[in-house]
């Protein structure tokens, strides 16, 4: 009977454990901050996620795939400061967000290509491409912010409202509940993650595995690329280095979401889940005035903690 009890528990740990750590960590913070259970800073955590959620709504494309994109970081502050450069020069905010969402697709494409058609690691050409676009951005700005009067429906992009909730959270569940449909109901999305259990099998079973890993890491640019818009709507101007901090966040909510209700694999419900603890963490420390250098700290043992938690979890 106790052995029943402690492999029921083990199984509910499994499952929910991330969830019962994020229950404790939202009582934590609201007991030292009262104000953190407000309307108001909900509000404003659910802003400050959505730009999060993009970004690892992306990396997950690609790490179910078994594959990896180090780029996004800095797709996001170049699509920042191209989407604010390209309104600054006359071009109407469709025409600039699209054309951008292009750029990012294109990057997608690029690095695709080199890792199936060269066949290197997408650890190294994703690394080796952030350092490129890091260069396209201060070529662009000579590493100075893009500043100037943008549209108001450009504006709205990142500070507006739609029936009380923030625009940047419409947009970043529309891409969230589209990839959960994409991934979870269609055979496209059965195929990605195939290939991320075993690319051998998948590509003597039929599937153009290398179709599919470049579609991954171009769906990653394309909604890094989004989150780069996104952003500099909110900011208000163009920023270089803008999307640099999100990198490790992103890979710490992906495998966070590896380790909610036993999943053990990529996967985009899960991802949300732990894109919440990331905003609840970081909300919280703010909150309660932790000293930001602290912050760092703890987002790197996150990490790690997310990182060993899936391995512990696979070997048992």
């Amino acid at each position: 009977m106790n052995k029943n009890k402690r492999f029921r528990m083990e199984g509910f740990f499994s499952k929910y454990g991330i969830l019962v750590g994020l229950l404790l960590l939202i009582i934590f913070f609201s007991l030292k901050a009262p104000r953190f259970l407000s309307v108001t800073n909900a509000i404003s955590l659910l802003r400050q996620i959505s730009i999060l959620s993009l970004l690892s709504t992306g990396l997950t494309f690609c790490m179910i795939l078994n594959e990896f994109d180090l780029s996004i970081g800095e797709m996001c502050g170049l699509s920042g400061v191209l989407v604010t450069s390209l309104l600054l020069a006359g071009y109407s905010q469709i025409a600039a967000v699209l054309l951008v969402l292009f750029i990012g697709v294109i990057f997608g494409l690029l690095n695709g290509l080199i890792v199936t058609k060269v066949r290197i690691s997408s650890f190294i050409v994703t690394l080796a491409m952030s350092t490129i676009i890091l260069g396209f951005n201060y070529f662009i700005t000579r590493g100075k912010p893009i500043y100037g009067q943008f549209p108001a429906g450009f504006i709205a992009l990142g500070r507006g409202d739609l029936l009380s909730i923030p625009v940047p959270v419409i947009i970043a569940l529309v891409f969230l509940t589209l990839g959960i449909i994409f991934t979870k109901k269609t055979k496209y999305g059965r195929y990605m993650y195939a290939i991320g259990g075993n690319i051998i099998a998948a590509r003597y079973s039929g599937i153009a595995t290398d179709r599919y890993r470049i579609l991954g890491l171009v769906l990653s640019q394309f909604c890094a690329a989004m989150g780069g818009i996104v952003l500099a709507s909110r900011l208000g101007s163009g920023q270089p280095t803008a999307g640099s901090g999100y990198l490790m966040n992103c890979f710490a909510t992906v495998f966070l979401g590896t380790a909610i209700f036993g999943e053990r694999i990529p996967n985009l419900l899960g991802t949300f889940v732990g894109v919440v603890i990331m905003g609840v963490l970081n909300n919280g420390l703010t909150m309660i005035a932790v000293p930001y250098y602290y912050e760092y700290i703890i987002q790197g043992a996150v990490l790690i903690g997310a990182v060993a938690l899936t391995r512990i979890q696979a070997k048992s």
